[in-house]
């Protein structure tokens, strides 16, 4: 099986795409990854992405998949990671289209890797590899496995397995999961989008992905006037000063 490999990383204020050429990693300058560009994006730049008819055959897994990669996206610290055959590029390519399609809302962005090698790339969060990142040293993702947070999945098993690790959901990640259930996540991922649209407008969207808290808090007040839903003293200290920096317009 020959190597093979490609991801998608921001460097600054640089998207790269990067892809193994000639055995080599080869990058390059690529467009904005936040917004409604990005899957026609993505689908230049993974042609195998359609050619998986495993992903749709458990369509439990599938939700119980995509719910994940939403609390992973509103956690900087946290990731989802993998375990594919090293002859499964086509899997590989359909997950991270799948995730970005119809999980991940308009302003995050889940940088990727995929391959038989893992790139020389900062903070790659979402990461489909035929090994563990724990079996790979020297890896810029790897950790402990005690230490990992986020999502574990088994793509080599007969039927997909998928652990979760959240030791500590933030206020925007027990916002959202404890939607799930009643919205869908489809129209949850609406209105979270058009939260992130407002916030974006005042403060940029790069800033906006990054105040998740924020987005979260001002969903709520759009759609639920009457709910209320428990805040840590520093969530919401944090919180306020967001709200403050937002309603001074950035």
């Amino acid at each position: 099986m020959s190597t093979w490999g490609f991801c998608c990383y921001e460097d600054g204020e640089q998207t790269y795409f990067a892809h193994i050429e000639n055995g080599r990693w080869a990058r390059f300058p690529f467009g904005d990854m936040r917004g409604d560009n990005r899957l026609l994006a993505l689908e230049a730049l993974l042609p195998q992405r359609q050619s998986a008819p495993a992903l749709g055959r458990d369509a439990v897994f599938l939700e119980a998949l995509r719910d994940a990669a939403l609390l992973v996206s509103l956690d900087p610290a946290a990731g989802l990671r993998c375990k594919i055959r090293a002859d499964q590029r086509d899997l590989a390519e359909a997950v991270v289209y799948d995730l970005y399609a119809s999980a991940l809302p308009q302003l995050q962005f889940l940088p990727f890797a995929a391959g038989t090698e893992l790139p020389p790339a900062p903070g790659l969060r979402l990461l489909l590899s035929p090994q563990r990142i724990s079996d790979s040293p020297g890896t810029p993702n790897d950790l402990p496995e005690s230490d990992f947070v986020g999502a574990r999945v088994d793509f080599t098993a007969a039927q997909p397995t998928l652990q979760l690790n959240f030791p500590r959901l933030n206020f925007a990640q027990r916002t959202m999961r404890g939607l799930l259930a009643p919205l869908g996540l489809g129209l949850l991922l609406s209105m979270w989008n058009a939260a992130a649209h407002a916030a974006g407008e005042r403060l940029g969207a790069r800033r906006a992905a990054e105040y998740t808290d924020l987005t979260a808090w001002l969903m709520l007040r759009r759609s639920f006037p009457g709910n209320e839903y428990a805040v840590t003293g520093e969530e919401h200290e944090q919180l306020r000063r967001c709200a403050e920096e937002y309603a001074a317009g950035g």
